[in-house]
């Protein structure tokens, strides 16, 4: 499934198609104790995935009063860590690199567009959930989602463009085999997404006193 920040979009048309193939998450069944996800020979801990929500519930909370923490927060972090190993391995497929230097331009591309690294980083902290520390990793995927699209000569951010990228990654998560725990939701192969899961197991947002 695709998401899109609408600030970034109404700032960089092409970059926020990029972060629209962002929000692709994968999940299913998982017989693993302990794990969030499995994708291929990789183990994503639920511990891991706890950490990365504190990590970002700890930054929002600098940020300005009104922020309100999304409710699929928990399962939409699981998405993000199971597409990393998914989109790098449908790059390899394809002999395709993402260079440092690459992750360098589009992340300073976006900055100056946007009004600075600071402002940048709060947009992506408010509108993806990504924490500072990921925000290289956000554009490592990104500019793989181009290159990606570009296997069939198309762009990202078109209806073929998206199609294509979903197709790739829907057959890499087939190759890796990923699996996730269902408490955070049910895997959908043909739509490439994570459904909310049926029972109430996420915890929620907090809540003001």
């Amino acid at each position: 499934m695709i998401r899109t920040s609408s600030v970034l979009r109404r700032t960089v048309p092409a970059v926020g198609a990029l972060l629209a193939a962002a929000a692709l998450s994968a999940c299913g069944g998982v017989a693993h104790p302990g794990a969030a996800a499995v994708v291929g020979s990789e183990r994503i801990s639920i511990a891991t995935v706890q950490a990365r929500v504190a990590e970002v519930r700890d930054e929002a909370a600098a940020e300005p009063a009104g922020y309100q923490e999304p409710a699929d927060l928990v399962q939409a972090t699981v998405g993000q860590l199971v597409r990393i190993p998914v989109v790098a391995h449908a790059l390899a497929t394809h002999n395709l690199t993402v260079s440092d230097t690459e992750v360098l331009q589009a992340r300073q591309q976006l900055a100056q567009n946007v009004g600075g690294e600071a402002t940048l980083d709060q947009l992506l902290l408010v509108k993806q959930a990504v924490p500072t520390d990921q925000i290289d990793a956000f554009f490592r995927e990104s500019v793989g989602y181009q290159k990606l699209a570009a296997l069939s000569g198309q762009q990202v951010g078109t209806a073929a463009g998206n199609a294509a990228v979903q197709q790739l990654l829907a057959q890499s998560a087939a190759d890796l085999k990923v699996t996730v725990n269902p408490r955070y939701g049910s895997w959908d192969d043909q739509q490439v997404s994570l459904d909310a899961p049926s029972a109430a197991w996420l915890p929620q947002p907090p809540t003001a006193a």
